[in-house]
């Protein structure tokens, strides 16, 4: 048997609260593995004492694991059948830790499209519902988050790589108070959960690409965001709306070619 160390793992996906320590470790450990195909739906999870052996952890350790994947709906207990990988309908798919274990395990593409389409549906609807629902503070905080995008863009001192960073925050930033204005905290949470996720997969996309080309989108979803920006302060909400499914729409381009590009580049 292939002796695993649990304590050497990837640096896991921004906004994420670790279980730390040998939990922690064995935690990921076997979330990404689970959620990587290492068992298929169905299959059963090495037994307890294999994975102590393997893992380097003891029986306790193994059972509050089993516990955590169990509640994040990945496996399912049973002493008559043992430990079994769950249909993937009912991972909880919005946890951060189930997040974090698809992109650890190589899943980046397809978790990318399934954000991507979540913010095609909902972000519209943001728009066009902040514009309408905005009061004078919101639209000086959604200003505010503009001017900030808008100096980044314009910054031709700072290092590429403080600069990259900077435009991804700056970009979330925006987007973050047009949902703001909104005032739902369903919605300020359901945002907090997937921005973690955007956060590193707009950096990928970025890295990908080199970042300062037109593809991954620095003048063309700067000029995006602006528009989605005049329809918002000029309480246009219909325009606002249709603008949003533009920026959006073009930010699934982006991530198909830049992905594209990203495969390339590892074959070559």
């Amino acid at each position: 048997m292939i002796k695993r160390n649990p304590l050497s793992q990837t640096s896991s996906l921004a906004g994420v609260i670790e279980h730390r320590g040998i939990l922690g470790a064995a935690l990921s450990n076997l979330g990404t593995r689970i959620v990587g195909g290492e068992w298929s739906i169905g299959d059963a999870i090495s037994k307890e004492a294999d994975l102590c052996e393997e893992l380097g952890v003891s029986r306790s350790v193994v059972r509050e694991t089993f516990r955590i994947l169990g509640a994040k709906g990945l496996i399912r207990s049973r002493t008559s059948d043992g430990t079994r990988v769950q249909p993937r309908a009912r991972w909880r798919l919005l946890d951060p830790d189930v997040m974090d274990w698809r992109i650890k395990a190589g899943d980046t593409n397809s978790l990318l499209e399934d954000l991507l389409k979540v913010r095609l549906v909902l972000e519209p609807g943001v728009a066009y519902t902040a514009t309408n629902a905005a009061n004078d503070e919101d639209r000086a905080e959604v200003k505010q988050a503009w001017d900030a995008k808008v100096a980044t863009f314009e910054d031709v001192t700072t290092p590429a790589s403080e600069l990259r960073q900077k435009f991804i925050e700056t970009d979330l930033d925006f987007h973050r108070a047009l949902i703001g204005a909104v005032r739902s905290e369903l919605l300020d949470q359901l945002f907090s959960i997937i921005e973690a996720a955007l956060e590193l997969l707009l950096d990928l996309q970025m890295r990908a690409a080199g970042y300062t080309t037109e593809m991954i989108g620095m003048d063309k979803s700067h000029e995006l965001h602006e528009q989605v920006f005049i329809k918002f302060m000029a309480k246009d909400a219909a325009g606002a709306e249709i603008a949003m499914r533009e920026l959006i729409k073009r930010a699934i381009e982006d991530a198909h070619q830049g992905f594209e590009l990203l495969l390339s580049k590892q074959k070559g």
